[in-house]
């Protein structure tokens, strides 16, 4: 989790809300273009190989 920028780490918690990309964009005030390059980046350094696993994995470890 260390290895996220706080960016990744925005983003995390909203997926692990369960907002899809648009929404997540509006929110932080960035293109969706730009969630999904952070997704992409988020889930390499996590190892994992979707955004329910990373949902998932925050609510296991109890995250946010």
């Amino acid at each position: 989790m260390t290895q996220l920028t706080p960016r990744e780490r925005d983003i995390l918690k909203l997926i692990a809300q369960g907002l899809p990309n648009k929404m997540i964009a509006r929110r932080l005030d960035i293109t969706e273009s730009t969630v999904k390059v952070h997704v992409k980046h988020m889930l390499k350094k996590m190892k994992l190989k979707s955004r329910v696993e990373a949902a998932v994995w925050v609510h296991q470890e109890r995250i946010f």
